[in-house]
C-alpha cells in the first residue's frame, strides 16, 4: 500500500493524464493563417491583442476570405484557409487565427482520397517526382517471324520496344511513355536577405531503371543529370511576375527553342542524337535570365560545350613550324526570345539563337569556323485549354507550398467546349563546306513547321497534327546529310510530311477510355543520278531520322509510311492504369540486301515484306 502523501503526489497526475487523453486522440490538422477583428471563431484558437482572448473548433475548409465577428458568432481568416465554426468568449479586440487547411490537401480527387488526406493527383512531397514504371507484354508484329525483317521482331516477350512508337505518337516529349524511369529531386527553397528576392535550387538525376535492368555495364545511360539547377527570383509585381536568373551548372537540354519538342532545337541530349552541338564532350552548362509578366516575358541566355576542334599551334623547341593539333575548345551558344498574350485566347511566341559548333577538320576547309543561327515562331488561339508546354522543358519543383502537377489526370466537363489552334515553323542557317566549291563554305537552310488543332466537347477529344521537315532540318544536329558538307547542288531532297489524326471517348462511370489515331507519313530522302554501265540510274535513300536510314534499290521512289492504332484505357486508379492496344505499320520503305538467284554471287537490294500487325498491354504507375 502506497504512502498517503505519495498517493496525495500522483492524484493530480493521474487527473492531467485522464483529462489529455482526447487531446492525443485528435488528428494533426495542417495550419494555415488568417486574420479577423472581435473575438476570434474557427478551428484553431484566437488570440486578441485587445482585453480578451477565446478559442473554439470548427469545420476545416480550403480558401481564403477576411471577416470580423463577435464574442459568440461566426467569422472567417484569410490565407491558406480559413476556419468556420462558432464559439463563445467576451471581450473585445483586434485578434489573430490560425485555421486548419492546406495546398496539400486533395480537394479534386476521389472522397476516399480527400479522407484521407491524399496529394491531389500527380503531386508527391518526397525527393522522388516524375516517376514510370511500366510492364508491357507484346509483339510489334506477329506477322513474321523472327529474322525475316528489319528491325528485328521477336515473338511476344515483355519490356518495351523502339517499335511500338508511332510516329505521331507525343509529339511533345522525347519520351514515348512506356519508360521505366523516376527522377531524384532534391530541392531547397528559402528567402533571401535581400526584400523580395527569392532562392531555390534543386538537383535533378534522372534514373533509367531499363537501362539499369540491362545489365551493360554502362552507368552514364542509366544515371544521369537531367536539368539541375540554382534560380534567384525577384518579384516586382503580382506573385509570379519579376525577374528570375537560372544557372544551370551541369546540363542545359531544358532550355531550347522552339515549342513543340519535336521540332524543337538546341538542345544538348547527345545520347538521342539532340545535340546541337556535334562531338561534344560532356555536358552543357549554361545560364537563362528571364523577365515575367501576367501578359508577355522576355528572356535571354547563353550554354557553352567543349568540343574537339583541329587549332593550329607553334611546335614546341623553338621552331616555327606551325602543326595542327586537335584539343577540346569552348565553344558558345546564345538564345533568346519573347511571348505576349495581347488578349486572353491569343498567344504569339519567338525565339532565336546562334550556336558554334567547332571548326571543319576537311582538309581544305580546316579550321574554318562551323555555326547554326535561326529562329523559331509560334501563334495559338485557345479557349478554356492552358498553353501547352512540354514536361521536358520544365524545371522540376518538389515545393509543397506550390506543388508540381506532371501527370494531371484529364479532367472532362459535360458541356463545355475547349479548344487549341497552333502554328509554329523554325528556319535555321548552317554553316557547312560547300560540296560544289573546293574550298569554299556556304549556308544551308534547315526549315520545319508544324499545324496542331485540339478540340474537346464534354467527353470527346480529337486530335490533328500536320509537320514538314526538309531533310536538312531532320539531320541539323549532325549537322548535314553528308557531315558538315552542304547538299550536291545536283542531288534532290523530299522533305518529311505527315499527317495524323486522333480521337477518344472517356466513359467516366467505367474509367475507360477508347481512342483510335492513325496517320500518313513521307519520309525524308535524299536522291543521285549517276551513270553505271552506261546506263543511267538512281539512288535513293530514305531518312526517317537521324541515323535511321534506309536505301532503296535502283529507280526506286520513297512510298507513303501508314500507320494506325486502336487502344482501350482503363484507369484503375489515379496512379495506375492499363492499356491494351493493337496497331499496324505498313511501309514499303525497308530493304534487304539478298544473293542474286541470277547471279549467284552478287548482292542485291530488295524490298522487305511491308506489312506488320502488332498487340500489347501496358499496366503502368505514374507519380
Amino acid at each position: 500500500m502506497l504512502p498517503t502523501r505519495t498517493l496525495l503526489t500522483l492524484l493530480p497526475l493521474s487527473a492531467l493524464l485522464v483529462a489529455s487523453r482526447p487531446a492525443f486522440a485528435q488528428p494533426a490538422q495542417p495550419t494555415g493563417s488568417g486574420s479577423g477583428s472581435g473575438t476570434t471563431t474557427g478551428s484553431g484558437t484566437g488570440t486578441g491583442s485587445g482585453d480578451a482572448s477565446a478559442s473554439a473548433s470548427g469545420t476545416v475548409t480550403l480558401g481564403a476570405g477576411s471577416g470580423s465577428g463577435s464574442a459568440s458568432g461566426s467569422g472567417s481568416g484569410s490565407g491558406d484557409g480559413s476556419g468556420t465554426g462558432s464559439g463563445s468568449g467576451s471581450g473585445s479586440g483586434s485578434g489573430s487565427a490560425s485555421s486548419s487547411g492546406g495546398p496539400n490537401v486533395d480537394v479534386t480527387g476521389t472522397a476516399g482520397a480527400r479522407a484521407l488526406g491524399m496529394a491531389p493527383p500527380g503531386v508527391n512531397y518526397g525527393n522522388f517526382m516524375d516517376t514510370r514504371l511500366t510492364w508491357t507484354f507484346g509483339d510489334d508484329d506477329f506477322l513474321h517471324r523472327t529474322g525475316e525483317l528489319l528491325p528485328l521482331s521477336p515473338t511476344f516477350s515483355l519490356g518495351d520496344r523502339p517499335q511500338y512508337r508511332l510516329f505521331f505518337d507525343n509529339l511533345n516529349s522525347r519520351f514515348a511513355g512506356r519508360e521505366n524511369l523516376t527522377h531524384l529531386v532534391m530541392y531547397k527553397k528559402m528567402p533571401a536577405f535581400i526584400d523580395n528576392l527569392t532562392t531555390e535550387a534543386a538537383v535533378v538525376l534522372r534514373f533509367d531503371l531499363g537501362q539499369l535492368a540491362a545489365n551493360n555495364g554502362n552507368l552514364n545511360s542509366a544515371l544521369y543529370d537531367s536539368g539541375s539547377y540554382l534560380r534567384l527570383f525577384y518579384q516586382t509585381g503580382a506573385e509570379k511576375e519579376g525577374v528570375s536568373a537560372t544557372f544551370f551548372p551541369l546540363d542545359t537540354d531544358r532550355f531550347r527553342l522552339g515549342y513543340l519538342y519535336d521540332i524543337s532545337w538546341g538542345g544538348t541530349a547527345a545520347s538521342i542524337n539532340q545535340s546541337i552541338f556535334p562531338r561534344l564532350q560532356g555536358a552543357s552548362p549554361g545560364l537563362k535570365v528571364q523577365y515575367d509578366h501576367k501578359k508577355f516575358y522576355v528572356f535571354g541566355g547563353f550554354k557553352t560545350a567543349t568540343i574537339i576542334q583541329p587549332e593550329q599551334v607553334l611546335r614546341p623547341g623553338g621552331e616555327n613550324d606551325v602543326e595542327t593539333v586537335r584539343v577540346g575548345e569552348t565553344n558558345y551558344g546564345f538564345l533568346g526570345g519573347a511571348g505576349v498574350d495581347p488578349i486572353e485566347m491569343l498567344r504569339f511566341d519567338v525565339g532565336g539563337g546562334y550556336f558554334q559548333q567547332g571548326k571543319f577538320d576537311l582538309p581544305d576547309v580546316r579550321g574554318k569556323s562551323v555555326f547554326t543561327y535561326g529562329g523559331s515562331a509560334r501563334a495559338l488561339v485557345h479557349q478554356n485549354m492552358p498553353v501547352p508546354q512540354s514536361v521536358d522543358f520544365l524545371l522540376y519543383r518538389n515545393d509543397p507550398n506550390a506543388p508540381m502537377i506532371l501527370f494531371k489526370p484529364e479532367t472532362y466537363q459535360p458541356g463545355t467546349v475547349a479548344w487549341s489552334l497552333s502554328a509554329e515553323g523554325a528556319l535555321l542557317q548552317q554553316r557547312l563546306r560547300d560540296y560544289d566549291t573546293a574550298g569554299g563554305v556556304k549556308d544551308q537552310s534547315a526549315l520545319a513547321g508544324a499545324l496542331q488543332a485540339v478540340v474537346k466537347a464534354g467527353y470527346l477529344r480529337a486530335s490533328a497534327t500536320g509537320i514538314y521537315r526538309n531533310l536538312n532540318y531532320v539531320v541539323r544536329n549532325v549537322p548535314g546529310f553528308i557531315p558538315f558538307e552542304t547538299l550536291p547542288s545536283s542531288a534532290q531532297a523530299d522533305p518529311e510530311l505527315f499527317g495524323a489524326v486522333a480521337a477518344d471517348y472517356h466513359i467516366a462511370a467505367a474509367h475507360l477510355t477508347p481512342q483510335i489515331g492513325g496517320g500518313i507519313q513521307m519520309p525524308a530522302t535524299f536522291s543521285s543520278q549517276f551513270t553505271e554501265g552506261g546506263v543511267p540510274a538512281k539512288r535513293t535513300v530514305v531518312v526517317r531520322q537521324q541515323g535511321d536510314e534506309s536505301i532503296l534499290p535502283y529507280n526506286k521512289d520513297r512510298t507513303p509510311i501508314i500507320q494506325a492504332r486502336a487502344s482501350l484505357r482503363w484507369d484503375i486508379s489515379q496512379i495506375i492504369a492499363a492499356n491494351l492496344w493493337v496497331q499496324f505499320v505498313r511501309d514499303n520503305n525497308g530493304t534487304l540486301v539478298v544473293r542474286d538467284p541470277v547471279e549467284g554471287t552478287a548482292a542485291l537490294r530488295v524490298f522487305q515484306s511491308p506489312n506488320r500487325l502488332g498487340a500489347g498491354l501496358a499496366v503502368q504507375a505514374r507519380f
